[in-house]
């Protein structure tokens, strides 16, 4: 267990929220034998005093949580367009020759990169999810992103011009790995690109689904930019994105001298508008978030003695929501992914199920678990006439 902030490694960390055990959010499992022997980790979320930083100080070992993972990127068409334009973005900003993208998944930037003539290599920890990024002809490695795979990497392919990962770096309990790695294969004029899920979407949308092992760390603009200093990289760019219902797009130069944008400027005063890295603003957070999650139990489990209910969406956030709202009486998770879909939920074991499924046998009622994703769902399933409801950011029904 971690007893120093990952961003200034201040030693004032604040428990705010325990859910205690919890399976994780990703620990779909194959069937009742994999049920029974379902294992649970402690779960804990702190606030620095000193920087505001939320993060989880207990991590699951990357081995445990990666390994057969069950997120394949190229399965979520709005990712596919995400990453489509993320390419003409890295395109058009940096005009890079080679790009390294840590924690690549499928391959689902490595494709647009190199559809656009740009030398693409990826490194992924996930040994099946590189297998299916090789299996499409891309330069994808099984294996962590640090020091020793990017001397690897640049004697093989030279110096890169873009090092970047989306949704991947705040997965990391020792991002100083990371910095080092990307000081070793970078060019000395290149640029350090990041995507992560964004602390301002944390808090007004009050997203502590998303608070899970994985999820190690909630970064802000002020708490990244700490932590990039002190590894001689200063963000020149950053801007929100809707991706996974709120991210933050950072672009750091290695000069000190470079001019910050006017992007920077102005997130930088919303986080002071917004007490963002404040850790009184989290201490709030936490006793909403626990308000909310009891009244979706209360609402739905009385729902649930006279309608049947089943999920939509399969991801973490569902295993957040049917466990912490003990939500055991869903009679089944709608998701159309190949990796989860004849699966059982982590926790509830709920049977996961294709959406042909629930068009076989429509519920009364669909709790949309992924519900940044809940207008694309509703629409691809507009024949259902029961009764659709999201928990975030406010718990409504449709």
């Amino acid at each position: 267990m971690r007893t120093t902030c990952r961003s200034c490694q201040g030693t004032r960390l604040e428990k705010i929220l325990d859910f205690g055990p919890l399976p994780l959010a990703g620990g779909f499992l194959d069937g009742p034998e994999a049920a029974r022997n379902e294992k649970l980790y402690p779960l804990a979320i702190h606030v620095c005093a000193a920087c505001g930083l939320v993060q989880v100080l207990e991590p699951v070992d990357p081995e445990i949580l990666f390994q057969n993972y069950s997120f394949s990127s190229s399965t979520i068409k709005p990712l596919i367009e995400h990453f489509e334009a993320y390419a003409d973005w890295l395109a058009a900003w940096a005009r890079p020759r080679l790009v390294v993208e840590f924690g690549c998944n499928d391959g689902v930037l490595l494709a647009p990169l190199e559809r656009r003539g740009i030398t693409a290599v990826g490194i992924d920890v996930s040994a099946n999810i590189t297998e299916m990024a090789r299996a499409r002809g891309l330069n994808a490695i099984t294996g962590y992103f640090n020091p020793e795979a990017a001397a690897r990497i640049l004697d093989e392919y030279g110096p890169a011009d873009v090092v970047t990962g989306s949704n991947a770096f705040a997965h990391n309990d020792r991002p100083e790995l990371i910095l080092e790695a990307a000081n070793i294969v970078l060019r000395d004029n290149g640029f350090l690109c990041l995507e992560f899920m964004y602390a301002g979407d944390l808090l007004e949308q009050m997203q502590w689904d998303t608070l899970y092992h994985e999820h190690l760390t909630f970064y802000s603009l002020a708490t990244v930019s700490h932590l990039l200093k002190r590894f001689g990289f200063y963000v020149v760019e950053a801007g929100r994105l809707p991706m996974h219902g709120g991210a933050l797009r950072v672009m750091a130069a290695r000069k000190p001298e470079a001019r910050p944008s006017a992007g920077v400027a102005q997130l930088t005063a919303y986080e002071e508008q917004t007490r963002l890295n404040c850790a009184q603003t989290w201490r709030d957070f936490a006793s909403r978030s626990k308000r909310k999650i009891e009244i979706v139990a209360e609402v739905f489990s009385a729902l649930s003695r006279n309608h049947s209910i089943w999920g939509y969406g399969a991801a973490g956030k569902a295993t957040m929501w049917v466990n912490a709202a003990r939500m055991n009486y869903l009679g089944g998770m709608v998701d159309a992914s190949p990796l989860r879909a004849g699966k059982l939920m982590p926790g509830t074991h709920t049977p996961i199920v294709f959406p042909d499924e629930f068009r076989a046998h429509p519920p009364d009622h669909v709790f949309v678990t992924a519900w940044n994703y809940a207008d694309l769902i509703r629409s691809k399933e507009a024949w259902f006439r029961g009764t659709w409801s999201t928990p975030l950011p406010d718990l409504r029904f449709f």
